[in-house]
């Protein structure tokens, strides 16, 4: 029986570190301070009651997590959806519930968006139930028994290992080995798609699920094979959307928002010491010189009352002179200094998250603002892009679940919003659009359309809805006569 099936294999072990932190740094602030000294590290000779009173005193803004979400819900100002009349209408159908959860081609890609942005990569499986005697089945009872392709989501940390190779010019995946999420006392299970060979040398995509069982004659971990099956589809149907550098051909990646979450981290400490000091300069701690401390059994300094209605008396030096006692508290240029640095880390955190105006961002010039802007909407039309050909991909590959070959002209094609990219965040563009309609140089439909483009009119506006209101607000000259200056019936027989 295989014992090392969660091994991850060595490119995708370097990635786990980074996964860990930024799945916790999404999580939120509960996470973080779980993180213990993973994120909050101890001071030298520091005791555990005095860093675990740090640690809940400590402040995590989250800042990471609020840029993530403005960067991936860009390309769903408008729903993804399916380009052209000539595709298939099972397709057509299929996108109004892609995962058999109820969940849209939009809604599934806005979460595969998230987390390619997130962890650098997110993967696409397009899975087929497994079923006996499949050409037995009818078309209407494989419908009734909701027997057709479906898609899922795997996230990165989960895959432990994936191998490719290039046939022709193409990268195919021929190993595919993930972790199946588990909840409570759920036993670990793995699941392993890999291309094997029969006597002849014939090639068949085989898949096994493998379970973990405890051995108490093995401390390693231990598996068994409970289910095995062929992919008939010929090929393992997994799609990645990766939005950070690749190394190579290595499924190792550079993280687009590594910079960012790492910063965050560092903004937490920061927040977390300035929240300590804080504490420290509300409760100073109070000293003295000329008095011996009382002694309890033990040996130990006894503690001294103070607080209103209590007099404390310093004993006289050996020089004659009183006792002095005084606060022992940080100083107000300490606070300062860490609340201005606070402040320089958070403008630098939303600078690397590719948003550049905050409300600090009148410091900036319009130039700086402007080169600012335009690199984080040219990254985030990148990974539009990507998204669009990843989900082709995943279409394509859902129809070959349904049928062996898809002519050209039936291939999907993705309609995935980019229209964010030439919109100027001061508003700029849209000051410029006016002056050019007002010189007559833009048509009055083409000024529309780049209204509704940038959500100033709403996605129900249509140009000719518009023309004929248009139209009917234009004063006529009929005559309006109320009913007491309405023609009489002899009036209107002397007209006759």
């Amino acid at each position: 029986m295989p014992k090392d099936l969660l091994k991850r294999s060595p490119d995708i072990e370097t990635m786990v570190p980074y996964w860990d932190m930024v799945t916790d740094i999404i999580e939120g602030e509960e996470a973080i301070k779980a993180g213990g000294e993973k994120y909050l590290p101890m001071f030298p000779d520091e005791n555990d009651r005095d860093y675990d009173f740090r640690l809940e005193v400590g402040k995590f803004t989250n800042i990471y997590r609020d840029t993530l979400e403005g960067l991936a819900t860009k390309p769903f100002q408008d729903e993804v959806s399916i380009v052209g009349q000539s595709v298939d209408p099972k397709i057509k159908e299929f996108v109004e519930d892609v995962d058999g959860c109820g969940n849209n081609l939009s809604t599934f890609a806005a979460l595969t968006f998230f987390n390619g942005i997130n962890y650098a990569i997110d993967w696409i499986f397009i899975d087929y139930p497994t079923i006996l005697d499949a050409d037995k089945i009818s078309i209407a009872e494989a419908k009734e028994q909701h027997i057709r392709a479906y898609w899922r989501h795997i996230l990165g940390k989960n895959v432990l290992e994936v191998r490719s190779h290039m046939e022709g010019s193409k990268e195919v995946v021929h190993y595919f080995r993930y972790q199946e999420p588990s909840y409570g006392d759920e036993p670990v299970k793995v699941r392993v798609y890999a291309e094997e060979f029969d006597e002849t040398g014939k090639k068949h995509i085989m898949w096994h699920l493998y379970m973990k069982v405890d051995n108490p004659t093995d401390p390693e971990d231990e598996f068994i094979e409970i289910a095995r099956g062929e992919m008939s589809i010929g090929f393992i149907p997994v799609v990645p959307f990766i939005t950070g550098r690749r190394d190579g051909n290595r499924f190792k990646f550079y993280p687009v928002m590594k910079d960012a979450a790492t910063l965050q981290i560092k903004l937490y400490q920061n927040e977390s010491a300035l929240e300590y000091i804080k504490v420290l300069a509300c409760y100073p701690m109070l000293a003295t010189d000329g008095l011996k401390p009382k002694l309890d059994a033990k040996g130990t300094p006894e503690k001294i009352a103070v607080g209103p209605g209590r007099v404390l008396y310093g004993a006289p030096n050996t020089n004659g002179t009183g006792g002095t006692w005084k606060y022992v508290e940080p100083s107000a240029n300490s606070l300062e200094f860490l609340k201005k640095d606070i402040d320089k880390t958070k403008t630098d955190l939303r600078e690397l998250g590719r948003q550049p105006l905050t409300a600090m961002s009148s410091q900036l010039t319009t130039v700086t603002t402007s080169i600012a802007a335009g690199k984080a909407k040219s990254a985030v039309t990148t990974w539009a892009l990507a998204l669009k050909d990843a989900l082709e991909n995943a279409l394509y590959m859902t129809m070959l679940w349904e049928q062996k070959e898809v002519p050209d002209k039936k291939q999907p094609e993705v309609y995935v919003y980019t229209g964010f990219d030439n919109v100027l965040e001061d508003g700029s563009d849209l000051e410029e659009l006016g002056k050019a309609r007002e010189r007559g140089d833009l048509s009055q439909e083409t000024y529309w359309e780049e209204l509704k483009r940038r959500k100033i009119l709403s996605a129900e506006f249509t140009a000719e809805r518009e023309k004929k209101r248009l139209l009917e607000d234009i004063p006529t000259d009929e005559v309006d006569l109320s009913e007491d200056e309405a023609p009489t019936t002899e009036e209107k027989d002397i007209e006759k």
